[in-house]
């Protein structure tokens, strides 16, 4: 949405205040501005997931590009300001954030909101992933016979719950805990199903 420069720059600079889904779980927020002629494009508070792809779908190339990260830190609300040089080519907002930090461009941001950032939209790829699977999963279990099939598909659900759990898990790290707070070990998939298999008494694949 076009807007003055002056308008777009103090709505860029206001208080974010957003109760969706996104901002329950914590996911931080992203609001893009970039100068187009005498006016301004404003694009607002957006689930990084999204926001990471803007960049490349709807700026155009050539434009400085203002953001703005709204997210948690050691159970605080903070925010973040950084400005993007114009770019050449399309590329996605983490991309052109951490190409830039390599660069040195200082006006940019820091290694440690790049690497914050990278592993939250890590953590909503693989809630995406699993949220898919799960679905497929409800989906097929009442057509599934008895036998193997039916074993396999409940061993995957409840792995892919797990993944489920996992994100929670480094979600409630990354928002809660200082910088540099390791994540919990990832479950490694052929390790939990014969765990699975076990404890259910239902001997291996």
């Amino acid at each position: 949405m076009k807007k003055s420069i002056e308008k777009a720059l103090m709505e860029f600079l206001a208080d974010i205040r957003i109760t969706g889904t996104e901002r329950k779980k914590g996911i931080p927020l992203i609001t893009f501005v970039y100068k187009e002629d005498d006016k301004a494009v404003l694009l607002k508070a957006l689930p990084l997931p999204v926001a990471d792809i803007q960049p490349e779908k709807k700026i155009p190339k050539g434009k400085e590009l203002l953001y703005r990260v709204d997210f948690f830190r050691e159970g605080k609300a903070k925010a973040s300001f950084g400005v993007l040089p114009a770019r050449k080519e399309s590329a996605t907002f983490l991309t052109l954030l951490e190409n830039a930090i390599k660069k040195g461009d200082r006006k940019a941001g820091y290694q440690s909101l790049c690497d914050y950032l990278k592993f939250y939209n890590a953590l909503c790829g693989l809630e995406t992933l699993a949220e898919g699977e799960l679905s497929f999963s409800v989906k097929v279990e009442g057509k599934a016979g008895a036998g193997m099939k039916d074993r396999y598909i409940f061993a995957n659900t409840a792995y892919y719950r797990e993944i489920i759990s996992y994100v929670q898990t480094g979600r409630d790290v990354l928002n809660a805990c200082p910088y540099g707070t390791p994540l919990p070990p990832f479950p490694d998939r052929s390790a939990f199903i014969a765990k699975w298999y076990k404890e259910n008494g239902q001997g291996s694949l």
